[in-house]
């Protein structure tokens, strides 16, 4: 048999082995497309890295980003300074309601990545430490992902990948509540 016809067997048998790796993962339910706008929010709650438990249940009436991050992602790390910067910025004065929330959601749920992270990139925002639920709930596929909550529960937005300073504050600023 020549190296060609090989090289050929090799591509069909990595190629079925990769259909049947889709075919697995549509029965498991994990290639579904995330939770899409308008639907109602999932209602996801879990600990909070610096103590005290987040609920999203608990912030109706107020948009929520849940940005959806791992500390070893790299567009994750890179795009949660300016989500960092955002929540500051949102952040109202002492002994007033923020306009809108921003939640980081560590989806390892490890404390102690969590806060080597928390210290090298200063972040002061809510962290939340997923347990796999809410990523679960809202399909999350890749990470960075953002899913804005409006103040009514419902879906608002979505952003797959690295957003930008710009484009979070955008996205949070077409959903908040007036």
């Amino acid at each position: 048999m020549s190296a060609k016809w090989v090289g050929r067997a090799i591509l069909a048998a990595l190629a079925l082995l990769f259909a049947l790796r889709i075919v697995q993962l549509k029965g498991k339910g994990l290639l579904h497309v995330a939770t899409p706008r308008g639907s109602q929010a999932p209602s996801v709650a879990g600990p909070l890295l610096d103590g005290g438990r987040f609920a999203l249940a608990g912030e109706r009436g107020h948009a929520v980003a849940l940005v959806f991050w791992a500390p070893w992602c790299g567009p994750c790390r890179a795009e949660l300074p300016g989500v960092e910067r955002v929540w500051r910025k949102l952040a109202a004065a002492p002994g007033t309601s923020p306009r809108a929330r921003i939640v980081a959601v560590d989806t390892e749920g490890d404390p102690a990545t969590a806060r080597e992270a928390q210290a090298k990139l200063g972040l002061t925002m809510p962290i939340v430490l997923d347990d796999g639920s809410a990523a679960a709930a809202y399909q999350v596929t890749m990470i960075p992902q953002t899913v804005i909550v409006d103040a009514g529960g419902k879906v608002a937005a979505l952003i797959r990948g690295e957003a930008s300073e710009d484009e979070l504050m955008r996205a949070i600023e077409r959903v908040e509540k007036p």
